[in-house]
């Protein structure tokens, strides 16, 4: 498993909080920066404590599901390639 911090919509009114998930990461089939949540940022429109340099990416899932996660295609990767090399030796 690997532990990403989430953006999550609160409500309707596009509130939004963090929430640390953990994840498998054998069911990740994709990541992409996610422009929107940049847009987002500088609109402050995310949670208070966010540097305005902080990227966000779009994790989707075998199951079709998608998280918005704080971090950058890089990180994200190789905390995926570090947990399957821990899985597998």
């Amino acid at each position: 498993m690997i532990k990403l911090v989430e953006v999550v919509t609160a409500n309707k009114n596009n509130e939004y909080y963090l929430r640390e998930v953990s994840v498998n990461p054998n069911h990740i089939v994709s990541v992409s920066p996610s422009d929107e949540f940049v847009i987002l940022l500088h609109q402050e429109k995310l949670p208070i404590g966010l540097d305005r340099n902080h990227e966000f990416v779009e994790v989707y899932f075998s199951n079709g599901r998608k998280i918005i996660t704080v971090g950058t295609p890089k990180i994200i990767n190789e905390k995926i390639k570090t947990a399957k090399k821990l899985l597998f030796g």
